[in-house]
């Protein structure tokens, strides 16, 4: 049970917001030009900054809860890979963030299939457009 206040205590401070998210933008993913990362969303953009792109690379495209599944697993062995002490103790906690945050039915700009949201959202108001 200690260990457990322990990683939630940690995870607090390596999650303030004190620690600067980096915007970039990471190149054309899936089906588009316009994806952009915000690093690693409610965490600081640490020595797995690379596995957390790549996560929110997988999401703006979204798929099947499989797909979902091994996206948060990979991110998880990504982080847990990396070389500081803290990375093992982070790796659970962003895990288990992902998988009640990056629920596809919460639909916030960071959930499951959020580029393909994007695109609809676009279309929509483009018909609505040439409708009127």
């Amino acid at each position: 049970m200690k260990k457990i206040i322990l990683v939630f205590i940690l995870a607090g401070i390596f999650s303030s917001g004190a620690f600067a998210q980096t915007d970039s933008t990471s190149g054309a993913a899936a089906d588009s030009g316009e994806f952009k990362s915000d690093g690693c969303t409610w965490f600081p953009d640490g020595n797995y900054f690379d596995c957390c792109v790549a996560h929110d690379r997988d999401y703006y495209a979204g798929g099947s809860g499989k797909q979902r599944w091994r996206s948060d697993k990979k991110l998880f062995f990504c982080v847990a890979a990396k070389p500081k002490f803290y990375n093992k103790i982070i790796a659970p906690v962003m895990w288990l963030g992902v998988r009640v945050g990056g629920a596809p039915w919460l639909k916030t700009s960071f959930s499951w299939g959020f580029g393909r949201r994007k695109k609809n959202c676009a279309g929509l108001s483009i018909k609505k457009k040439i409708q009127s």
